[in-house]
């Protein structure tokens, strides 16, 4: 059988983005490793640029604006310091270096903005391009495996601008409660159609806040398994597939380890 696409956060995680947590209305948290935020100065034109099908108007002359620096969002290479490496990652679990390289990835020196559109009017298919990272964050991402090979798994950690990281685990958790199942055109055997479940469910005791939900396929197509792990404004988001026979790991368990070095 071929295997379901896996919704992988988008450089974005937006998503979730991112991506990657603070107080989960207040101010944000100190953290760890900071990086200034570089962010290009906003040009604004006063007037239309098209000299060249009305030469008797005047070229425009460019203002620049400062720009806004958000000091909540930690950049993606500061992030990486919240991932797992050789030397902290779980037991039973390594490095991803199977398919790619098994160094991190991040956003660099970028804030992303991206959307997915999960709002209270979207289609439930929607709910494949499922991204942590909406809005204005920044990430950081690793490759992890289970050590039998028999899982994979992405680790992402987003930073949001103040109180961004609330609004989008509840845009998340309200979409997942209104749309249980959903209909994935095309991507089966043959350019079929997959019946998709969604299973989503709270987490007590982790994080601020945690959301735990399956994207279960019919037709022995493969599922995935996503933790959203809330930490002031920042996000672990970890997604792991299923194995061979249909199960999952502990991916709970996974989590509470991963997201002790947040901040």
């Amino acid at each position: 059988m071929a295997k379901v696409r896996v919704p992988v956060t988008a450089g974005v995680l937006l998503a979730l983005a991112a991506v990657a947590g603070c107080s989960s209305e207040g101010s944000p948290k100190a953290v760890g490793p900071t990086e200034a935020i570089s962010v290009a100065p906003t040009v604004k034109v006063t007037v239309t640029d098209f000299p060249t099908r009305y030469p008797i108007l005047p070229a425009p002359t460019p203002t620049l604006t400062a720009p806004v620096v958000d000091p909540s969002i930690v950049l993606g290479g500061s992030l990486r310091a919240y991932l797992p490496t050789e030397e902290t990652v779980p037991s039973g679990w390594t490095l991803n270096g199977k398919y790619g390289p098994s160094t991190p990835s991040d956003s660099g020196k970028q804030v992303l903005s991206a959307t997915t559109g999960l709002g209270p009017t979207a289609p439930c298919s929607v709910m494949n391009n499922l991204t942590v990272l909406d809005g204005y964050a920044a990430y950081a991402r690793q490759d992890i495996r289970s050590t039998d090979s028999e899982h994979a798994a992405v680790v992402t950690v987003a930073s949001f601008r103040a109180g961004d990281a609330a609004k989008q685990l509840g845009l998340i958790r309200d979409f997942a409660a209104r749309c249980p199942s959903f209909t994935e055109k095309g991507t089966g055997q043959g350019h079929s159609d997959i019946e998709m479940r969604l299973v989503a469910k709270p987490v007590a005791g982790l994080g601020d806040e945690a959301l735990d939900f399956k994207m279960l396929p019919e037709g022995g197509y493969l599922g995935t398994e996503t933790i959203l792990v809330r930490i002031g404004d920042r996000v672990l988001d970890l997604l792991v597939n299923s194995g061979k026979s249909g199960e999952f790991p502990d991916a709970v368990s996974l989590a509470r380890e991963l997201a002790k070095p947040v901040k």
